[in-house]
């Protein structure tokens, strides 16, 4: 059965970048935030995204910066506006 509200994408990615769970596998939520962040995102809805996993502990600004200048610079660019907005008052 296919559901039309998942889409599933399949790329060559370091096991550091996957999380293990029981029956399939998934990137993790640091590299799920910078490949959204890759395909121009809506800002406002990327900062808050960031916001939800950095106060849920599953990413730190620190890591995702860091990562994100590793994987793509573009995802990057936009990560750090997202981070902006995110701790503007």
């Amino acid at each position: 059965m296919r559901d039309h509200a998942v889409v599933l994408h399949y790329a060559t990615l370091p096991e550091g970048d996957i999380a293990e769970h029981t029956g399939f596998r998934a990137t993790t939520p640091l590299r799920t935030i910078i490949d959204i962040a890759a395909n121009a995102p809506d800002e406002d809805q990327l900062a808050r995204t960031i916001d939800d996993a950095r106060r849920s502990g599953l990413v730190t600004p620190r890591r995702l910066r860091s990562r994100a200048e590793a994987v793509d610079p573009r995802a990057a660019l936009y990560i750090e506006r997202a981070l902006h907005r995110a701790e503007a008052p």
